[in-house]
């Protein structure tokens, strides 16, 4: 990255880097934050096979052939699992599986179970930039959104400098950084937006040893080392309960132990707790009772229906005189008790909308039950019916055919086809007599 950048604006503080006259005088800083945050994302590419893994991945979720966690799986034939990428180029050099030598082609392979996909999915991974854990199927949406760490498109891009740079995304609501600027330990010139960088990792004056512990420390971080630093003076625990002691931090645990409020301390602390704790529950039932004394007051003067419009007529002497006077530390205000009262009376409405609404709904469904009953027992019936009908007429239809090749002597058993003792067999000539069962069969069959 070069030097080459924007000078910060004139007259501006150099605590105050981040805004520029423009973007201060047209809208706050925080949205203009918002705004610039939300079209500054770059879409990051996340490489699976790379990731530090939290915990031990199961051998069942291993490629055998790249030895890490499966990406884009598919099985083959003989049930093993591979990496899409693994086997295909794989098969490009051998048609044989892998693992157990058997014939494989690309058209033998499969996407993997839906229950492999989750079990990925689900995997935990530190984040490439943070190095914080999640689920690896959330990785790319955390860098492309919500990393503190990862790099997006400078703020200076929606300006009218126009900068086509990159920061990490915690410098994004800092206005653009691509400036010139000196360290304030080696003086050396350098962007602002690597200056945090270089006074942690690079600057050959960034340690420092503490003037009260001598411990070596980032000049960066004094303000913090404050806080920490064991001969610091700092004031008793319970200092606030009335302890004046002062001493260096390493030696406070000595006068606690002596401290003459020890034992007023803690329980001071949990008198504390129940006290505010007993205030946020004070001030609920008070808000509660007010309330619910405002509505008994509206009511008791005189609106005798709170769920009819309003009418002048019901303001009676004794109503307006009943109404509280300006002097009152809580005085009502008629158009919003006539309010609270029509939304007490909507409240209603709509209960008993619900309630009846529920109750047509059970008899409809009642009905409906009631209804279908008959119906499932009819077509029962007519089921039953056409199977007795269709019996009825296979056997009509046999018994016909059975008649027929007895008429003719064609059926089994029967000598119409040989010559008779009498010679000529006259008696087979003449038709058999027509039965009255005949057309009647017939006329079923045609009928059907």
């Amino acid at each position: 990255m070069s030097l080459q950048g924007h000078n910060p604006p004139p007259n501006t503080p150099s605590s105050d880097y981040s805004l520029s006259p423009r973007v201060s005088r047209r809208q706050p800083r925080t949205q203009m934050s918002t705004d610039r945050a939300a079209n500054l994302n770059i879409s990051h590419t996340v490489d699976l096979r790379a990731l530090v893994y939290v915990g031990t991945v199961d051998q069942n979720l291993i490629c055998a052939i790249c030895r890490c966690a499966l990406v884009d799986p598919v099985t083959t034939h003989c049930g093993h699992t591979f990496c899409q990428s693994c086997i295909d180029d794989a098969l490009s050099h051998s048609q044989l599986c892998p693992v157990d030598r058997s014939w494989l082609s690309l058209a033998d392979l499969k996407p993997s179970p839906r229950i492999i996909v989750n079990q990925l999915d689900d995997l935990k991974a530190k984040c490439p930039s943070c190095s914080i854990a999640y689920a690896r199927s959330m990785l790319q949406n955390h860098l492309e959104r919500y990393c503190k760490e990862a790099l997006v498109f400078c703020a200076g891009k929606n300006t009218e400098q126009g900068c086509e740079e990159t920061v990490k995304r915690r410098f994004s609501d800092k206005g653009c950084l691509h400036y010139t600027t000196e360290c304030p330990d080696c003086q050396e010139s350098l962007l602002m937006v690597e200056l945090e960088d270089h006074r942690e990792k690079l600057c050959d004056q960034r340690n420092r040893h503490c003037e009260r512990c001598g411990a070596e420390l980032l000049r960066c971080k004094e303000s913090d080392h404050e806080t920490e630093c064991p001969d610091a003076i700092a004031c008793c625990k319970w200092a606030e309960y009335g302890c004046e002691h002062e001493a260096k931090r390493r030696e406070l645990p000595l006068h606690l132990d002596e401290c003459s409020f020890k034992l007023v301390g803690p329980m001071a602390e949990i008198l504390k707790k129940e006290i505010n704790t007993l205030r946020s529950e004070v001030r609920t039932l008070t808000e509660t009772n007010q309330l619910q004394e405002r509505r008994i007051k509206f009511l008791e003067n005189g609106f005798r229906d709170p769920y009819r419009p309003l009418d002048y007529s019901d303001f009676s002497d004794q109503t307006l005189s009943a109404i509280p006077e300006a002097g009152n530390p809580e005085p009502l205000s008629a158009g919003s008790e006539y309010l609270l009262s029509l939304l007490e009376a909507q409240e209603s409405k709509m209960s008993q909308l619900s309630a009846a609404m529920t109750e047509n709904e059970a008899k409809q469904t009642t009905l409906l039950f009631n209804e279908t009953i008959p119906i499932k027992n009819e077509l029962a019936e007519i089921r039953s019916m056409q199977q007795t009908t269709s019996m009825h007429v296979r056997w009509l239809l046999r018994f016909r055919l059975q008649d027929n090749h007895r008429r003719l002597g064609t059926g089994p058993g029967s000598n119409g086809g040989s010559d008779g003792a009498t010679g000529g067999g006259s008696s087979n000539d003449s038709p058999l007599p027509r039965r009255l069962s005949d057309g009647l069969s017939r006329d079923i069959i045609t009928k059907l």
